[in-house]
């Protein structure tokens, strides 16, 4: 298994660095995209399509997690060799993958050699606890309260941070909920095999 965390898909680096993963995988890796939320005209979904084309692999599977758990409509992301977490509301998102029964199920996935991508959302999703999301705007509204992430790597993460010395200094007052990254639009962390990898200048955070 491995897993790519990023908080933006635009940077040159961030995608020089995508598509050495994916040739790591293999030749024409397939992807699986699970979106956010509803996206009936898939307007973030395209140029995720483009993306991946470009560096080598090809998306073959898409859902949306507004179904129930156990909906045949997701089965064939589970067939590919990578599903692609997207960016959005992060307490939304893990709403919606509770109420479809994929937290599981993508849990399962990773633990029998799958490999994911997180971008922003997606990435924050693979950590113990989402709370760190609120940092980066992202609201916490009834019903979508729930914080246990699915519990992939062992940190915590904040993504978008452009001032990452203030950012410090604002969570040492408010207080570290455990081993933190911060991450700015080109940085990169891959993890394998409980081995992390940073690229660009991702900076972590322990608690005193």
């Amino acid at each position: 298994m491995s897993l790519f965390l990023m908080s933006d898909t635009r940077a040159p680096g961030v995608q020089g660095k995508l598509k050495q993963w994916l040739a790591g995988i293999g030749s024409s890796p397939s992807v699986g995209y699970l979106a956010s939320s509803a996206d009936p005209t898939r307007e973030y979904f395209a140029p995720v399509v483009e993306l991946y084309d470009s560096l080598g692999a090809e998306i073959i599977a898409f859902a949306e997690p507004i179904h129930g758990p156990d909906c045949e409509l997701y089965d064939p992301l589970f067939e590919c060799d990578i599903i692609h977490l997207c960016g959005g509301n992060t307490f939304e998102y893990l709403h919606h993958l509770g109420a479809s029964g994929l937290i599981s199920r993508l849990q399962a996935f990773v633990e029998a050699g799958g490999h994911l991508v997180g971008v922003s959302a997606g990435a924050i999703l693979m950590t113990p606890d989402i709370a760190t999301a609120a940092y980066c705007g992202d609201e916490a509204v009834v019903p979508f309260q729930v914080t246990k992430g699915l519990d992939l790597v062992p940190f915590h993460l904040l993504v978008h941070v452009t001032d990452k010395d203030a950012m410090a200094q604002r969570l040492e007052v408010d207080g570290l909920p455990g081993n933190l990254y911060l991450m700015d639009d080109n940085d990169v962390i891959e993890v394998a095999d409980g081995e992390i990898t940073e690229t660009g200048n991702p900076i972590r955070l322990q608690p005193k």
